[in-house]
């Protein structure tokens, strides 16, 4: 079974909010963080089911600080920043505690 890549993912979780505006269904201020948004939870979902191990920490992580960016819309923007920044030291925190790859401690 051949595999889809996180580009052609992120091509359709482009394309698809240009189109629904061109179609009416998003405003012009609502196209930017639908593409964050999809774009944010196709590399979430990408990193943690079909990226490898070793990656697949780094690919969902990312894929929730882009998808927390898109919340600017409807948040202030003070509170956008804190979430995105909320989500790097998770995200940081998580990697120097799992360390994708790293050998075993003894």
């Amino acid at each position: 079974m051949k595999r889809i890549g996180l580009g052609v993912g992120l091509v359709a979780t482009v394309l698809l909010p240009l189109a629904f505006l061109l179609f009416g269904l998003l405003k012009a201020r609502q196209t930017f963080p639908a593409i964050l948004l999809l774009s944010g939870l196709w590399a979430l979902v990408f990193g943690l089911l079909m990226e490898h191990k070793q990656e697949r920490l780094y690919y969902s992580g990312f894929g929730v600080v882009v998808a927390l960016l898109s919340t600017y819309l409807f948040l202030p923007l003070q509170y956008t920043a804190g979430l995105v920044l909320v989500a790097f030291v998770a995200l940081a925190l998580t990697q120097a505690v799992f360390r994708p790859g790293a050998p075993p401690k003894m």
